[in-house]
Formats: structure tokens, C-alpha cells, sequence
């Protein structure tokens, strides 16, 4: 059984089209694949209760919260400068391209 979740990741969220869920299932989408080449996370799942909306965050994964995670998450100002420097560093020698960014996503249990 799942739980209402909240996501925060820095890094860069990729819309998922129906033709990319199996190469995530089975962890051989390059970009999953570049993530863990270059010691990033990656966090992927469908963001919506009406129409499935998949969506692909890499990067830092700062916090997944709520009833069966964490309930809080607590970081100093010179540890989330130091993750985010490390990890748009990480993103560009891993070819992924994009603007990094802080991303705090809304998972409903569906």
C-alpha cells in the first residue's frame, strides 16, 4: 500500500511520454543510466490522479516525505550550497542538459 507523498529534488524533471515507462521500469533510460554513471539520484512516478503524468526527476534527492517516508528534512545552508554545486557539476559531466532547479512535487497516492 502507497501514501500521499511529497517530493524535493534539486536537479532537472523530465515529462515521462508512454513510450519511456519501460525503459525506467527496467533502469535503462539514459538518463537513468548518466545518473548513476555520474552518482546522481533519480526518482520517477506518475504525479496525478486523473490522467497517469509521469514525471522523471535527477539529481539530489533532498527529501521524499510524508506517512510511510521522512516527516521532515533538515539542512544547513552550507550542506544544500556545497549538494547544489556537486550535483549541477555531476549533471554536465553526465550530459545532461537543462537548467538545474529545485523542484518540490506533490505525489498523490492514485
Amino acid at each position: 500500500m502507497s501514501a500521499n507523498t511529497c517530493i524535493v529534488y534539486f536537479g532537472l524533471r523530465y515529462e515521462v511520454t508512454s513510450g519511456e515507462n519501460e525503459g525506467l521500469e527496467e533502469r535503462s533510460d539514459s538518463r537513468i543510466v548518466a545518473a548513476r554513471t555520474a552518482g546522481l539520484k533519480h526518482y520517477w512516478a506518475n504525479f496525478s490522479e486523473e490522467n497517469p503524468k509521469y514525471v522523471l526527476f535527477v539529481g539530489a534527492e533532498l527529501g521524499v516525505l510524508g506517512p510511510e517516508n521522512a516527516l521532515e528534512v533538515v539542512r544547513s545552508h552550507a550542506e544544500i550550497q556545497s549538494l547544489f554545486d556537486m550535483t549541477i557539476t555531476k549533471l554536465k559531466e553526465a550530459g545532461l542538459e537543462g537548467e538545474a532547479s529545485l523542484h518540490i512535487q506533490w505525489e498523490p497516492d492514485v
